[in-house]
């Protein structure tokens, strides 16, 4: 608990801004996302850094889909289950946890204890598949 109180001090206005921003979210953000929603233009490099500060803590958590963007999002949030289109990049997270049998599989079967997990699916959300079809059936493709 001290340990956390200390953590909320080093906050500077920048890292609670940024904070805020990810914990109001409903889906994960990646540090241009954030930069865009900042009220004070820092440069992007200064929103890097709080992001690395906010995650070394515990305070958010980030994900990697196919491709070397992070997407950032509160550290308390649950479930942490998404879908990520591999077109545009839109991210979205989803309810629902099959996991804890899959758990319970893994934990016997390795001798592993599962702290934690986060569970998404890649693939091609609606608009980007219709207008796949648009472009085929338009001789685009």
């Amino acid at each position: 608990m001290a340990r956390m109180v200390l953590v909320l001090k080093r906050l500077t206005t920048l890292r609670k801004s940024v904070l805020d921003i990810i914990d109001s979210s409903s889906a994960p953000l990646n540090a241009e996302n954030i930069h865009g929603k900042l009220r004070d233009r820092p440069d992007l490099s200064s929103v890097y850094r709080s992001l690395s500060f906010l995650e070394e803590r515990g305070l958010i958590r980030s994900v990697s889909f196919e491709c070397e963007t992070r997407y950032y999002f509160g550290a308390g949030k649950e479930p942490v289950h998404f879908i990520h289109c591999k077109k545009c990049h839109r991210t979205e997270s989803f309810h629902g946890c099959f996991a804890t049998e899959l758990e319970e599989s893994v934990r016997d079967d390795h001798d592993f204890t599962i702290t934690d997990h986060v569970f998404y699916f890649i693939g091609i959300c609606g608009d980007c598949k219709r207008k796949m079809m648009e472009e085929l059936e338009g001789g685009k493709l």
